[in-house]
């Protein structure tokens, strides 16, 4: 028996890396140094702007005005600069309309902005203690202790959610936005933490998808180790970053160690760096893949929409098998499959029993017809249509159900609970050995400025 092991990956690829670099006082200067170097390396990122300067406090109560440090899109250059970031491949994403406190008007008009001119990025990253961020503070998890530990600590709350407040814009983020950044890991394998993302979680409607992500130095996510692992595992970085700050603020000179991790990742064929809205909307297309099987014949079908391109299985042998498909081609110990169109399947023969994992399979039994349901809906299909399409695309509907058309997730309780215990020991380990402090009230004095985090104390 072949083992054959569904990669989320496209082919050639055995893992991905993504960054979500956030713009807190970010400078023209340092975010040329640093974006002018990974557009040498084509590195792309998903970097977050605010299109405006902000015209209220940051969180009710305020916080320091420190937190509302950072250059906007209302400066030419850098406008200029961000768009022609976007016409190289960078995702141009929102940190919310400001730094400030953002009312539904500012939210409307920064999306606008940000199709017009970037276009339309369905990433979005909350700001720090912003009264528009949504489902946010003491309302992140209900999970006991967690929900009284986050509300025992909170002194700020955030209405981005509350239909009756003049910060609510959830039905604009239902309509513009697909996922937000919520939890983090140190492990620099965030899909390992988070196998489910992105995830919907229903007691939170405004919010299409949830992602994680890991908050580490860069160099510690491109050692060789860490690569490898990353690859051995399929996995997925999905690092939250401040990327200006590995330029120097006066010199505007890079951190060898950053110069270092874009190069092991840049150089490595293997690693796949994309942007968070590719390696998503990938994550997803990749829960809609169905194998059927009867003795030695396979339907791989796509049951999205979309066609899916560059599908690929690890299998446990580089020996070549004898597969009878025009589909369908082995690699060494891969198998691959250039595309498959939305809502079709196709067929190959192989001259051995194959058991595939990381999908939804189902043998094709003896009865009339089979029935596969997915989260998005149901399919019905002919199995003697089935037998008898092996040399074509076979097509077929798919019954939707209350008007789903992309494979959501749910997040389990234990995969929670272990995010949220990650997120404990991140802020514990920060106290202990880094000097972080746990007095949260200093958000609320206005009259010293909240210092800057160091990527070096992650």
């Amino acid at each position: 028996m072949i083992t054959a092991k569904l990669l989320w990956t496209e082919y050639p690829y055995d893992a991905g890396f993504c960054i979500t670099d956030d713009t807190d006082t970010a400078t023209l200067e340092q975010t040329k140094a640093v974006y002018d170097f990974l557009l040498d390396r084509n590195f792309v990122t998903t970097k977050t702007v605010w299109p405006f300067k902000p015209s209220e406090p940051c969180g009710i109560p305020a916080t320091p005005e420190s937190t509302l440090r950072g250059i906007t899109l209302q400066n030419p250059e850098y406008f200029t600069y961000c768009k022609m970031l976007s016409n190289k491949g960078f995702e141009i994403c929102l940190h919310s309309a400001s730094a400030g406190n953002n009312k539904r008007e500012s939210m409307i008009k920064a999306f606008d902005i940000l199709k017009e001119h970037f276009g339309s990025s369905d990433t979005f990253i909350c700001h720090a203690k912003n009264a528009e961020n949504i489902y946010w503070e003491n309302k992140v998890t209900r999970l006991f202790p967690f929900n009284f530990l986050i509300k025992y600590q909170s002194k700020h709350k955030c209405f981005g959610e509350m239909e009756n407040s003049e910060y609510f814009w959830g039905d604009i983020c239902k309509e513009k936005v697909n996922w937000i950044r919520l939890f983090r890991t140190r492990d620099t394998n965030t899909l390992k933490r988070n196998p489910s993302m992105p995830y919907h979680d229903n007691q939170k409607p405004f919010v299409n998808y949830w992602f994680s992500a890991t908050k580490r130095r860069i160099f510690d996510c491109a050692t060789s180790q860490a690569l490898d692992r990353l690859k051995g595992e399929n996995g997925l970085t999905v690092l939250y970053q401040y990327l200006h700050r590995y330029a120097d603020p006066t010199s505007f000179k890079l951190n060898s160690g950053f110069v270092q991790a874009v190069e092991n990742l840049s150089s490595d064929p293997k690693i796949h760096v994309s942007t968070v809205s590719k390696h998503m909307h990938r994550l997803i297309k990749i829960r809609g893949i169905v194998v059927l099987y009867r003795d030695t014949d396979y339907w791989i079908l796509n049951t999205n929409t979309c066609n899916i391109y560059n599908l690929q299985c690890h299998l446990s042998t580089s020996t070549d098998l004898h597969i009878v498909g025009n589909s369908i081609n082995q690699k060494g110990s891969y198998l691959v499959i250039p595309e498959i169109e939305g809502k079709s399947c196709i067929h190959f023969q192989c001259d051995k029993m194959m058991s595939f994992k990381k999908c939804k399979t189902k043998k094709v039994g003896r009865s009339n017809s089979i029935t596969i349901k997915t989260n998005t809906g149901e399919i019905k299909i002919s199995v003697e249509k089935l037998l008898r399409n092996t040399k074509s695309i076979l097509k077929f509907d798919i019954e939707r159900k209350d008007g789903h058309c992309k494979h959501t997730a749910s997040l389990p309780i234990l995969e929670e609970y272990r995010l949220l215990t990650n997120q404990m020991l991140i802020i514990v380990r920060e106290i202990l050995f880094k000097g972080r402090s746990i007095n949260s009230n200093k958000y609320l004095d206005t009259s010293k400025p909240i210092l800057l985090e160091n990527h070096n104390n992650w």
